[in-house]
């Protein structure tokens, strides 16, 4: 298994096929958002191939223009492969895809207090920690979602938050940051209204 680079063809193929199962449209960006930022050379949709070249999982990561934090936009495993250990392959496959100094951040959605959906999000966040994420002193919510943070790596927080800042600002611009992320959400701050991605971002 490696991973690999997608073309704009399979990632059009991924999204409709299996991200559009695997994540509610509060979470999922739209296709033309993603194109817009591999135009602008900061999005890079991979995918872990078997040896005869098909496809296991996929991982979107958005890069912080100096090239040092990935930001995990979207892990995805299909419904039939779960739980084989693909997601972990491919966060393994990261540090040998990527130089070994790079920063990579993810969000999961934090705890909700509803038992129906905890149980899969705290299954989430043991995950990423399994993979060898730490959790970090910041929480975030986009278009209404609340977030941990995570991150591999030995960066200071304080500069992975500003960076992470940055990844936002400078590819959706400050009136949609203003509008839709709250980075970092403060304790005890309630998440914005929830709201789909739209087409302006």
């Amino acid at each position: 298994m490696k991973l690999d680079e997608m073309s704009r063809e399979e990632l059009a193929w991924a999204y409709d096929t299996h991200l559009r199962e695997a994540f509610p449209p509060s979470e999922l960006k739209p296709l033309r958002a993603m194109e817009r930022l591999m135009d602008r050379e900061v999005y890079d949709p991979l995918c872990l191939r078997d040896d005869s070249g098909t496809p296991l999982g996929f991982l979107l990561l958005w890069w912080h223009r100096s090239g040092k934090l990935g930001l995990i936009d979207y892990l995805c495993v299909p419904a039939a492969l779960r739980s084989r250990g693909i997601g972990a392959a491919m966060l393994r496959g990261l540090r040998s895809f990527y130089l070994d100094s790079t920063l990579f951040l993810a969000e999961s959605e934090a705890l909700t207090g509803d038992p129906a959906r905890d149980a899969l999000i705290a299954r989430r966040l043991a995950f990423y920690q399994r993979c060898g994420a730490r959790l970090l002193p910041y929480d975030c919510a986009l278009f209404g979602v609340h977030f941990r943070t995570l991150l591999w790596g030995e960066g200071d927080s304080g500069e992975v938050l500003r960076m992470h800042q940055e990844i936002y600002q400078t590819d959706l611009g400050k009136a949609i940051c203003d509008r839709y992320i709250q980075l970092p959400l403060a304790p005890g701050e309630a998440p914005i209204p929830a709201v789909e991605w739209t087409e302006e971002v």
